[in-house]
């Protein structure tokens, strides 16, 4: 079997279900098959044989001219009940047999009509083109060598065509058939080429697609986890704080009514403050306490009612002279004091809480402290809090440091550098290469 035959049934079988080419289809489904040109070459064939069989009818021999018209009518009958199915056969049925066959019953017809009218080797101009796109050339050159080459020497042995112009027309088909050989094999290359960037396109938009689909699956994923960091920094610690208050409301409500109802307004102002926070996550805006005013007045607020609720003493402070900073840095050192915060509500049993916000040339920190029961750093915890506070400052470019000991406290600082910062009126923005600093957690 020729190469494009071998191009084309190996395109094919990918074409469609069947393995049959999906024509006239969309792109991104099966590519138009090279040889389905439509309703036009059926016309230009049937029309150019036509004209064959006319130009029987009224040149050659006046004694036998019905036969050759009826040998050329035989071509058309061959195309349309066997050659034109061969055309665009399924891939997997397109073989040498049945480019033998078509040559066979095509040279039938062919021969003895253009050996007993020499016009009629004019129906080439529309029996080659045929055999190259059903037979591949392989095959069409000799078949179309046989029709211009057999037909002289054999009127030369008959008598009925002198010898010198047997050879000068033998002469003039060789070239014929050279020409042949060599465009039919280009454009078969030019073939086996379009279906290889055919493939290639295919390929390339297989790629795109997976390419958007994964895309779309990080995002999603990225998205679910930023989710699950903002709820357990906001919903879920206020819950706690929550929890932990009405289980100090129900032992003071006999014993203590004032402290009672100071902890029920505790735990109205953080069911007030949750419920503005998921309307703000909803609502994809900063986070609500901002709403109330800049980092510093938020700290020292979430600070002081830690201090009202364990009935400790927490403060919170500013060294350094105040930057300008970056909407995801103010959320990054909001989350981590709030997380910082409630594992001291939870865990530590301190009596003393410490929040400095520092500011420097280089880098803005945020240090929580307390004198709680610490615990040993790099026991396996349950909880995410100190994942997500790493995950927030890797986030961001910086570092997170957490110093414990069992009975000596805790103490959480995250620096946030920044390059080049200036006082004041200063802008603190997260460097651009994050995956360069380190994250050390225990």
């Amino acid at each position: 079997m020729s190469d494009v035959t071998e191009a084309v049934a190996d395109r094919d079988r990918g074409a469609d279900g069947d393995g049959r080419p999906a024509v006239g289809k969309d792109p991104g489904a099966g590519e138009r098959h090279a040889w389905d040109l439509g309703g036009w070459w059926d016309l230009y064939f049937t029309g150019t044989m036509l004209g064959m069989v006319l130009l029987a009818l009224v040149s050659g021999d006046p004694d036998g001219r019905w036969l050759p018209a009826s040998l050329t009518a035989g071509v058309i009958a061959v195309y349309y009940a066997y050659g034109k199915r061969l055309l665009l056969l399924d891939g997997s049925d397109w073989d040498l047999p049945r480019s033998l066959v078509l040559s066979a019953l095509l040279l039938l017809c062919i021969l003895p009509a253009v050996f007993l009218n020499p016009n009629l080797t004019f129906m080439l101009i529309a029996v080659a083109p045929l055999c190259f796109m059903t037979c591949g050339s392989a095959v069409a050159v000799p078949t179309v060598a046989v029709v211009l080459l057999l037909p002289g020497p054999v009127r030369g042995l008959a008598g009925t065509e002198e010898w010198n112009t047997v050879l000068v027309t033998a002469l003039v088909h060789g070239a014929i058939v050279g020409y042949a050989l060599w465009s039919g094999r280009w454009f078969e290359l030019i073939v086996e080429q379009s279906y290889e960037r055919s493939e290639l396109i295919a390929e390339l938009r297989e790629s795109r697609s997976e390419a958007v689909r994964l895309s779309e699956e990080s995002g999603a994923m990225a998205e679910r986890e930023r989710l699950a960091r903002e709820m357990h920094d906001t919903l879920a610690q206020g819950l706690t704080s929550i929890v932990a208050l009405t289980q100090a409301v129900e032992s003071e409500l006999d014993s203590d009514p004032a402290t009672a109802r100071r902890h029920l307004a505790l735990m109205r102002e953080t069911a007030a403050e949750n419920l503005a926070e998921a309307r703000a996550m909803v609502a994809a805006r900063q986070p609500a306490p901002f709403a109330a005013g800049d980092l510093e007045a938020v700290l020292a607020r979430i600070t002081a009612r830690l201090g009202d609720e364990l009935a400790a003493t927490a403060h919170s402070r500013v060294e350094g002279s105040p930057a300008h900073l970056t909407n995801d840095l103010q959320i990054c050192l909001l989350r981590t004091a709030q997380e910082a915060l409630s594992n001291v509500r939870r865990h530590s049993g301190a009596r003393r809480v410490e929040v400095v916000l520092g500011y420097t040339e280089a880098c803005v920190e945020l240090t929580v402290s307390d004198d709680g029961r610490g615990f040993v750093p790099g026991e396996v915890s349950a909880g995410r809090g100190l994942a997500n506070m790493g995950h927030r400052a890797a986030s961001v470019g910086g570092t997170l440091d957490v110093e414990a000991a069992p009975g000596s406290g805790t103490t959480v600082r995250m620096s946030l550098p920044s390059a080049g910062a200036s006082v004041p009126g200063r802008t603190l923005t997260a460097p651009t290469s994050p995956e360069t600093h380190e994250e050390r957690i225990p």
